[in-house]
């Protein structure tokens, strides 16, 4: 018989034949979630957009979308999503055993919907050097050195003038409209060559177009001239942009009211790589978690008989800024949350005096992507934790409270992981590197439920365009799954201090 050693055992050769059908098989669902993840991704471009995609796949799932402006009344065995402001989701499942007073809890994975980017600004006409520009702001810790010579795009929300009152419209321009070039090597010194300093404020104000080309295009249009002061729409934008946005949403460009829009790199998100193992993409941080949890309810809402058999209510949720400190309306530092919880629980007629046993028995996962491992600055991690592609969810642990991980909610984890084969890593920064931070912490206190940080590998975080690995977008998905399925069997069977 012909043997092969695999990681240590020996096999025969039909068995050898058995483990190659499954790695098949694991590579091809690895390909169809990262493809999956890839149309989510390509549907985005600002916070808005993010929960519109998440929407829609709740809805294809079955979820009733609730109101937060209305009264909840909520059934066992009920699948519901609600946002807040275009910018925050949750959606949750209620298991047909959930028993307040007996040995249920919230099941939660959290996530966050935005990402480092550029932002129209209130005042955004700008000129310079015959041609008219985009005022933006810097959202987030950006790696903005990235955003240079890319044909970028925009996506956001415009405030329209409606009949009767106003409305919120969504607009996503994916044809490259601008452009931040940059400063030709022979127009710099050796030592700007070297440094490739950034002032955010005046080297990364985006080109529209010439003016020559906009005066054409204004006489053809016969486009009265535009006012240089007051507080009319065309003294703080161009109305070259106005017009183009108006054409998006189909109004006028004096209906335009004001905007929030977030350029985005233009070019789709796509696989690379010889054997297209990696995903390249705009705001893997944090998309890739909020698409993964997102779907990871669905597929466990759909997996028959999951829901019948569930003691717990199984929470997905994902907020806005989270980049710049998660303190706004939809934040996870505000009252958000805390104030869905309870709503759910009185939706289910649960007394509050109730709630905190159910949230003594609860649990976060925290879900922000990680450092994956640089194989050009391998030395930036610590040496026995650096979290490869391919490898698993990666446990990010920190002693000074940066991550909410502990002891006991990474062995609950890792038994989670274990039962739906999900592989796993740790990552702990080097003593001498500074640490982010997530909404773990954030929820972990205010609520004083148990958390666990976690996230996919990946590279360039916080650049406008990533890389993480195709089969961590499948890793994410049956973490979800599996994280609803089997967390409540394990925690009750776990003895705690």
């Amino acid at each position: 018989k012909l043997s092969i050693s695999i990681v240590g055992p020996v096999f025969t050769q039909s068995s050898h034949a058995k483990v190659v059908r499954i790695v098949r098989t694991m590579v091809r669902k690895a390909a169809e979630a990262a493809k999956l993840f890839i149309d989510f991704a390509n549907e985005t471009g600002s916070p808005y957009h993010c929960v519109g995609a998440c929407s829609k796949l709740l809805r294809a799932s079955g979820f009733e979308e609730l109101q937060d402006g209305s009264r909840w009344k909520l059934k066992k065995g009920g699948r519901y999503f609600v946002t807040k402001g275009g910018a925050d989701v949750m959606a949750f499942v209620v298991g047909d055993k959930f028993n307040a007073t007996a040995e249920s809890g919230f099941s939660m994975l959290g996530a966050h919907t935005d990402s480092p980017c550029l932002r129209l600004r209130p005042n955004s006409k700008v000129s310079s050097a015959g041609m008219l520009q985009v005022g933006v702001q810097t959202y987030g810790g950006g790696l903005w050195h990235t955003w240079f010579d890319r044909p970028l795009g925009f996506a956001g929300k415009v405030i329209v003038q409606a009949p009767g009152g106003m409305a919120e419209q969504l607009v996503r321009v994916t044809k490259p409209i601008m452009i931040i070039p940059n400063l030709a090597i022979h127009l710099q010194s050796a030592d700007e060559r070297k440094a490739f300093a950034v002032n955010t404020e005046s080297h990364i104000q985006p080109i529209l177009c010439s003016k020559l080309f906009d005066d054409e295009a204004a006489k053809e249009k016969g486009r009265e001239e535009e006012p240089k002061h007051g507080n009319d729409i065309f003294s703080r934008h161009h109305a070259a942009l106005l017009e183009m946005l108006a054409k998006e949403i189909d109004c006028k460009p004096e209906e335009i009211l004001d905007a929030d829009l977030c350029l985005m790199d233009a070019q789709p998100s796509n696989l690379v790589g010889l054997y297209e193992e990696f995903i390249s993409s705009p705001r893997i941080d944090n998309l890739l978690s909020t698409w993964g949890a997102i779907q990871g309810i669905c597929d466990f809402a759909s997996t028959e008989g999951a829901v019948a058999s569930a003691q717990d209510i199984c929470v997905v949720v994902s907020f806005d800024h989270e980049e710049v400190g998660s303190q706004s309306f939809t934040g996870a530092e505000g009252d958000t949350l805390p104030t869905w919880l309870r709503r759910i629980l009185a939706g289910l007629d649960v007394p509050s005096d109730i709630a905190p046993e159910v949230y003594s028995r609860s649990f976060l996962v925290s879900a922000d992507c990680a450092h994956g491992v640089h194989p050009n600055y391998a030395a930036k991690h610590q040496a026995e934790h650096r979290p490869d592609f391919h490898k698993g969810i990666v446990i990010k642990t920190n002693a000074n409270q940066r991550y909410a991980t502990t002891p006991l909610t990474a062995a609950l984890f890792r038994e989670v992981c274990k039962r739906a084969d999900v592989p796993v890593q740790e990552f702990v920064v080097r003593n001498d590197s500074p640490c982010g931070t997530t909404i773990g912490p954030i929820i972990s206190s205010k609520l004083g439920i148990r958390t666990i940080d976690v996230g996919s590998p990946q590279w360039a975080m916080h650049s406008c365009r990533e890389t993480c690995a195709s089969s961590d977008a499948l890793h994410m998905v049956n973490l979800g799954k599996a994280f609803f399925t089997h967390f409540r069997d394990i925690d009750n069977a776990t003895a705690k201090l």
